[in-house]
């Protein structure tokens, strides 16, 4: 399952766990076993000495029980227990959680110190302890972190990330807020981060993606049940999510069934960007292609094209006509065309145009005064299908800061929530480009795509992406879900290439993955 949940999200799953008359204790309980199974294997079975940091709530408790576990297990543990000296009253429907943490701890029958959480520095003895541990595991505060560290728990973090331990957190590393996806102040770097039920945004998107090391999910006896089948879909980007919607070939079918897509290419002295996405759109299973290209650029677009058709479009008034084609489903404009007013009047026509958009590049830059980019987003409304924007993070930022920033006091603190307020904005699906890119739709959907090798940054690979996207568009494929779908299969292609790569390698690879990830190549 591939379901995304929030820090929130999960207090929630808890408390319907509760109402429903399951034992939160033994929910407790299972995840503290799988927790002590992660440290065992991380050890590879073998003793040694274990750490436990243990804050005062359900993620200390988690941490107690995988203490009581690993001794059983025949390992050297002591429990460090930070404790406030005053207990903040609970609301009632969290109080038989907060006694779970207090029966865990009651159950450990080992070695504990506890240190207050009032203390500014870090005692000589629990540093040793820290210093000497072959393993240490982070139970301190879990997801629910709202404020930066700050006192003893901020030298705790230091002091953990600076020794020799293996460290493994207990649901996220201490310092990374599960609802915001940031990092609260300073942040323990773990090693191995072990969740439960469901993970969550920031074990995705970074910085947490980085910080959490290798990440195991553990169910521990919570179902679907306890889900609240209103809230908005977040996913972890893969097959599974947009593999239903991947185009199938009829036996009868001709090449006009499975989309034509036109591409505007830029001028005579750039032409690559639109010419890739372009090759990428046939070569990913667009019926037919067609590169509408300024006439001083025809011969330099002749000479590298076959199967791609070409023709002349040399003004405003002829891109309108060949955007009048019924034939055609699909426009791509942006690479490689310029940051110019002609720019601007081809995108605003092809969002009046009775088809589907994809607008990248220089189609998102174009913007430059307030009052262009309120008129794009009005177009962006009013077109007949949504269309779908992939900008980098400068793109991003010139097209959204502005209209962002007016939705003031709300806070958009990572790159998931930009990305969803951002698609409500324009009504659009955005694709939110980088090393953890996100997918938003406006309708609330999103998904954060993890499989992009870092090589995958490299000149023309936008380019490569907004031909898969307007591809897998043209044969029928819904917007979010062929903007997850390219993205994914993009990623696929990069990793099975290696490093170094170059975007024409990544265009010819394509077909391979997708024939592997799809039925496409099967008759229905």
């Amino acid at each position: 399952m591939t379901q995304l949940l929030t820090a929130a999200q999960m207090q929630a799953v808890d408390a319907a766990a509760l109402a429903q008359g399951i034992d939160s204790y033994q929910l407790m309980c299972a995840a503290g076993k799988a927790v002590s199974d992660a440290a065992m294997e991380l050890m590879s079975n073998r003793s040694g000495s274990v750490l436990v940091l243990a804050g005062p709530g359900n993620n200390g408790g988690d941490g107690a029980i995988a203490a009581r576990e690993l001794k059983r297990n025949g390992q050297e543990v002591c429990l460090l227990k930070f404790v406030s000296r005053r207990s903040a009253p609970a609301a009632s429907r969290h109080t038989a959680l907060l006694n779970d943490a207090a029966r865990a701890f009651a159950s450990w029958d080992g070695i504990t110190r506890e240190r207050l959480l009032s203390e500014s520095v870090l005692d000589q003895a629990s540093l040793q302890l820290i210093e000497q541990a072959d393993l240490i595991i982070d139970a301190l505060l879990g997801a629910g972190l709202s404020r930066p560290l700050d006192g003893v728990l901020a030298s705790v973090v230091e002091r953990v990330n600076a020794a020799s331990a293996t460290v493994l957190s207990v649901d996220v590393p201490t310092g990374l807020d599960g609802n915001s996806h940031t990092i609260q102040g300073s942040c323990i770097q773990a090693d191995a981060t072990v969740t439960f039920f469901r993970c969550k945004p920031a074990h995705f998107l970074y910085p947490g993606r980085a910080l959490c090391g290798q990440l195991t999910l553990a169910q521990i006896g919570l179902t679907e049940a306890q889900l609240d089948p209103g809230w908005p879909a977040c996913r972890l980007n893969g097959p599974d999510s947009f593999s239903h919607a991947l185009p199938r070939l009829s036996p009868q079918g001709h090449k006009f069934d499975r989309g034509h897509v036109l591409v505007r290419s830029g001028p005579m002295t750039s032409t690559g960007a639109s010419r890739l996405s372009a090759q990428t759109a046939l070569a990913c299973g667009a019926g037919l292609v067609t590169l509408a290209s300024p006439l001083d650029a025809l011969p330099v677009n002749a000479a590298q094209l076959t199967a791609v058709m070409l023709t002349a479009c040399d003004d405003l008034p002829q891109w309108h006509k060949l955007l009048q084609d019924s034939r055609i489903n699909v426009a791509l404009a942006g690479p490689g065309n310029g940051v110019t007013p002609e720019t601007q009047n081809c995108v605003l026509a092809a969002l009046e145009a009775d088809l589907q958009c994809v607008l990248d590049a220089d189609a998102l830059s174009c913007w430059s005064e307030t009052a262009q980019r309120e008129l794009l987003f009005r177009s962006l409304d009013a077109a007949r299908q949504t269309p779908v924007l992939t900008p980098h993070g400068g793109e991003f930022a010139r097209l959204f800061s502005d209209a962002l920033a007016a939705l003031a006091p709300v806070e958009f603190p990572s790159r998931l929530h930009q990305a969803k307020a951002a698609a409500t904005v324009a009504s659009s699906v955005v694709v939110f480009k980088g090393a953890d890119t996100v997918i938003a739709a406006p309708d609330g959907r999103s998904a954060i795509n993890a499989n992009a090798p870092p090589w995958l940054a490299t000149a023309g690979a936008g380019d490569v992406l907004a031909g898969v996207i307007a591809s897998l568009m043209a044969q029928g494929m819904p917007a979010f879900e062929a903007a997850c779908a390219g993205v994914w299969l993009h990623g696929q292609a990069a990793t099975e290439l290696g490093y170094p790569m170059t975007a024409e390698q990544l265009c010819r690879r394509l077909p391979a993955v997708l024939h592997t990830t799809s039925p496409v190549n099967r008759q229905d």
